[in-house]
């Protein structure tokens, strides 16, 4: 009867460490720009100006479309936080999706660069922790999310404005 005990007890004490360290992440607020291109593939490439709590970061960004799944975009940028030679830089890659519909939609001249339409988007970014390397380390998903607010124009340019948090685990 003892070692049930002792083993219930042991295993509430793992699990309260658990969510001990899960409530004791650390997040930072997190704002910047993101400006880019489309290209005739679908992907998108541009760069982050990305301020996350006290630090600011150069980056450089490029969207995958997701044709299937929950995500319309996977974003990921590597940033030149001055690593050392053997160390990676920084990078994450984001999960993004669309958080309302397309707005301001207007048509393009015939054989515009960016397509038929420009148009204004809302964006919803989460991180995800495997895809981690340097500073990035340890970004957790609960609690981290982004807000994208942007436009697309008829020459493929692509312009946003990002607020949010970013939170790590201790």
């Amino acid at each position: 009867m003892l070692g049930k005990w002792f083993v219930a007890a042991c295993l509430g004490v793992i699990a309260l460490n658990g969510l001990m360290s899960e409530a004791s992440a650390e997040c930072f607020s997190a704002s910047g720009k993101i400006t880019n291109n489309g290209q005739p593939t679908g992907v998108t490439l541009g760069v982050v100006a990305l301020k996350l709590g006290d630090n600011r970061f150069k980056c450089g960004i490029m969207g995958l479309p997701q044709a299937f799944g929950p995500y319309n975009f996977k974003h990921t940028i590597v940033c030149d936080d001055k690593a050392a030679h053997d160390a990676a830089q920084a990078q994450v890659t984001f999960n993004t999706f669309f958080a309302a519909p397309l707005s301001n939609v207007a048509q393009c001249p015939a054989g515009s660069p960016g397509g038929a339409a420009s148009f204004s988007f809302m964006e919803t970014s989460i991180p995800d922790p495997s895809t981690a390397r340097g500073a990035f380390s340890g970004i957790s998903e609960n609690g981290s999310t982004l807000t994208i607010s942007g436009r697309y124009n008829c020459n493929g340019g692509i312009v946003m404005d990002f607020t949010g948090q970013l939170c790590f685990a201790d």
